[in-house]
């Protein structure tokens, strides 16, 4: 057995979060109470559940508690994210319309990962506890588990509290605001609250009631996608709803820490950082392609065709939002074939956002670029730059195995979808969508994943885990070294 495990450790950390997990199943409960749903009693036997396993753990282990290592906290991280969606499965189990066991799963982790993948054909039936519950989960899995419980618990300032960090935390190499670990979650999160609210107050000023403001704002700087009605944010037939929900799934697709230094007046940071000015280069390009696309299709030639539903699919594409603003699969193949590429290459690094992330893309780039000069240069030095830093040659390697191995993961899933009966383009569609925790339906799923068999449910689930821990801290743990001395 590994020396660098410290299993007492692990376990005390997996207790606080649990006992975490139980006080925000008391929310969902909260609000079944005031809308006088009998469901109040599924979330309350949810966090009854995270609360008892939570204490045990506690109390069991917390005398025995000690500093993290790198590994603890590599095997912390993907068993936070399955215990809380173990627990956060149960209110679906117990729902009037209950889910089966890999539905539920499913479901619950689509919600954590931010995926916004759903089973659920009909949403608008659920009650408004559950609803609330499908949204806040989203919004928990937005900034990260781990990255919340850092924000509250002083006992991970430490070496720990940086490996988790890193663990969770998305991109090529991650920028601590603070010299302390808990100031840097404690000002993101900061951040992205004072993004929800300001989002939640316009959508309400709106014709969005208060209910649905709160969901769709929490599911929007998430990037998560979840919505409140079957239709999405086409249900409610508002220019001002899709502008305004645009808007914020483009500041969700930026670095938190780059939104940070922006509202501190740092615009230095801005101007050196390439991935935030290629990520606006694609977006603007991506939407008059869309909207040229939407042009050749037919379509009425209204503003809201050609300008804002064209910026609104791209923004929820990019972003692996997921939401949906008139049907995308009319707008042609063009449109499709671009969708399909921002699913793939989602937005910037240290964001809400999943899938292979704008920064990786511009190092993979320039690192084609050098590689050919050398082939008419063979002597000269090429370094590879990234937002103003030298990107070292670990980094470069590091990236080039996780390409690989994103899309070796591609093409097992899609296998794994076919096997199960779905064509080749359904299959790679839905795949991409969960790796890269978009969220978004074409085809035998535009209607939902509930027409998966469970075994592709599981499949699909790793999947968005996966893609969302960014592979290497799920895939490490099933390496034998890793448990070894």
């Amino acid at each position: 057995m590994n020396s660098n495990l410290r299993f007492s450790g692990v376990f005390c950390v997996l207790g606080w979060l649990m006992i975490l997990e139980s006080g925000f199943l008391i929310f969902p409960t909260v609000v079944s109470v005031i809308y006088r749903e009998p469901d109040w009693w599924t979330f309350l036997c949810a966090s009854a559940g995270a609360g008892v396993c939570g204490s045990i753990l506690t109390g069991l282990f917390r005398g025995r508690f000690s500093r993290l290592s790198r590994m603890d906290a590599y095997l912390i991280t993907p068993l936070v994210w399955v215990s809380f969606s173990l627990f956060g499965m149960i209110p679906f189990m117990l729902a009037d319309v209950p889910l089966d066991l890999s539905s539920a799963f499913f479901e619950t982790m689509s919600g954590f990962t931010t995926t916004g993948a759903t089973v659920i054909s009909d949403v608008e039936v659920c009650s408004h506890g559950l609803l609330f519950w499908r949204s806040l989960i989203q919004w928990i899995g937005g900034l990260g588990i781990v990255l919340f419980i850092l924000a509250v618990l002083p006992a991970l300032n430490q070496d720990g509290g940086i490996f988790m960090f890193n663990a969770e935390m998305t991109g090529i190499s991650h920028d601590k605001l603070h010299p302390r670990i808990r100031q840097t979650a404690k000002t993101l999160w900061g951040v992205y609250g004072i993004l929800t609210v300001l989002l939640m107050i316009i959508l309400w000023v709106g014709p969005m009631d208060l209910f649905d403001s709160v969901c769709h704002s929490m599911t929007t700087l998430s990037t998560g996608g979840f919505s409140t009605r079957n239709a999405s944010i086409a249900a409610f037939d508002s220019s001002y709803v899709a502008s305004a929900v645009t808007a914020f799934m483009l500041i969700g697709g930026m670095n938190f820490a780059l939104i940070y230094n922006l509202c501190r007046g740092d615009f230095s940071s801005v101007r050196r950082n390439t991935a935030l000015k290629t990520y606006i280069l694609v977006v603007v390009i991506s939407a008059l392609v869309v909207s040229l696309s939407i042009a050749v299709s037919g379509m009425d030639s209204t503003a809201d065709n050609r300008v804002l539903k064209p910026l609104f699919l791209v923004a929820s594409a990019i972003t692996t939002t997921g939401f949906t603003y008139g049907d995308f699969a009319g707008y042609g193949p063009v449109a499709l074939s671009v969708v399909f590429m921002l699913m793939f290459s989602g937005a910037c690094a240290g964001s809400t956002t999943g899938a292979v992330k704008i920064d990786r893309l511009v190092v993979w780039g320039r690192g084609v670029r050098n590689e050919s000069m050398l082939s008419i240069y063979p002597n000269r030095m090429l370094p590879v730059e990234m937002n103003g830093r030298m990107v070292s040659e670990a980094q470069r390697s590091r990236l080039s195995a996780f390409l690989a191995l994103y899309i070796a993961l591609i093409a097992v899933g899609t296998l794994a979808a076919g096997v199960a009966g779905f064509s080749f383009t359904d299959s790679l569609f839905a795949v991409c969508s969960c790796i890269g925790n978009n969220g978004l339906g074409y085809g035998a799923t535009a209607a939902g994943y509930g027409c998966m068999p469970a075994a592709l449910k599981w499949v699909l689930s790793f999947l968005m885990l996966a893609g969302r821990l960014e592979l290497f801290t799920v895939f490490v743990i099933f390496i034998p070294a890793f448990w070894k001395r």
